[in-house]
């Protein structure tokens, strides 16, 4: 009994104490979630972007089925690199992983058109990745320079397939 009233009476002392230290420390959890860090929106927009290429590639391989083998092996270095995002990525409570495409241009009306699309493209890609890499921490920053080292590489290869196609 007498350890219950000792607790009792530490408790009516150290409350008020408890109370305000906890107001002072901690996310308030009626203002929601908090917002979301730099390198989460960086993920997610490097998401968006990944969908945005695998989308043009499988619409211009849909549309130009010749171009298909050339194009196969780019677009599967992409949804590697999708992958690759989506693994790093831990779903903050209230927000999802982006799953949609936001541009989608039309395919252009010939072969090489379309391969120039792509190519533009990928480059377009590169240097925002090379941007987003500048803000990102280590690890995303790694990651950041490889896609865009790979997106350079699919420049070169988008343009050796236009030569091949005019020549």
């Amino acid at each position: 009994m007498l350890r219950r009233r000792q607790l009792l009476a530490a408790s009516t002392t150290t409350l008020p104490l408890f109370l305000a230290l906890s107001a002072c420390a901690g996310p308030n959890p009626l203002a929601g979630p908090p917002p979301l860090s730099s390198d989460v929106r960086g993920l997610f927009d490097a998401v968006t972007d990944e969908q945005n290429l695998i989308w043009i590639y499988k619409r211009t391989m849909a549309s130009y089925s010749a171009e298909a083998p050339a194009l196969s092996a780019l677009l599967a270095e992409h949804q590697a690199h999708l992958a690759q995002l989506r693994a790093m990525i831990v779903e903050p409570p209230g927000k999802t992983i982006p799953g949609t495409v936001t541009r989608k241009p039309a395919v252009p009306g010939t072969p090489a058109a379309a391969v120039a699309q792509l190519r533009a493209a990928e480059q377009s890609a590169t240097t925002v990745q090379l941007r987003r890499l500048a803000r990102a921490a280590a690890p995303l920053a790694q990651l950041y320079a490889s896609i865009a080292a790979s997106e350079a590489t699919h420049v070169s290869a988008l343009t050796a397939l236009a030569a091949r196609s005019h020549g």
